[in-house]
């Protein structure tokens, strides 16, 4: 009898340490796949970006708008993109200049307004002399080459100029800004947002300069 019980435990001695070498050998599945992605920070050199797109295009944000000199035209913040050249007669715009995109007069570039064309109808010229107030101005794209097939002046082989105004703040509120500079230069701006006034959420601007 004591003879059959050593031999029983001897044999589940050596049973064990099998079973348990067999579980160590064993594989984890992973519960699920781990996905990374991520996309390119849009580059902007001094509030002027440049998207990846397949057209070449810049993009003026208002920051830099807002940094330069109270009074001057927007075409002299357009100035500084490359491919972009604006001559004046005088640093604030009231006389008149000349507007070029990689050579293109003018009259070959479309310049608009929240999508409507503010090129003469006759000759597609640019006043410069009449351009909005930069106060006004949220964003510009400046697209080089010809339009598209859809665009408002289908004559614009130099480029086209985009304003994107400001949106109406939804409270009731005033901004004015005054100017002053050398040879008797005095500018006073004032924009009036009359905030939402109706159930549909219409809000609008009055502005003067």
């Amino acid at each position: 009898m004591r003879k059959t019980l050593f031999c029983g435990a001897a044999l589940a001695t050596l049973v064990l340490p099998a079973m348990a070498q067999a579980q160590s050998t064993g594989t984890v599945d992973a519960e699920s796949d781990i996905v990374v992605s991520g996309s390119r920070a849009k580059p902007d050199v001094n509030g002027i970006q440049t998207p990846d797109t397949p057209k070449a295009k810049a993009v003026l944000t208002q920051e830099l708008i807002e940094r330069r000199t109270p009074g001057q035209t927007i075409l002299d913040t357009i100035n500084l993109v490359p491919g972009v050249n604006f001559t004046n007669s005088d640093p604030y715009g009231g006389s008149g200049g000349q507007l070029r995109i990689r050579g293109f007069d003018g009259n070959r570039i479309s310049l608009t307004f929240d999508g409507i064309p503010l090129n003469d109808s006759g000759n597609y010229a640019i006043y410069s002399n009449q351009q909005l107030d930069p106060e006004l101005i949220e964003q510009v794209n400046v697209n080089f080459g010809a339009t598209d097939v859809d665009s408002p002046t289908a004559s614009a082989s130099g480029g086209t100029v985009n304003y994107r105004s400001v949106m109406p703040k939804d409270k009731l509120g005033a901004t004015v800004a005054y100017s002053h500079g050398t040879n008797d230069m005095n500018r006073v701006f004032a924009k009036i947002d009359t905030g939402v006034f109706t159930s549909f959420g219409t809000k609008a601007w009055v502005s003067a300069s």
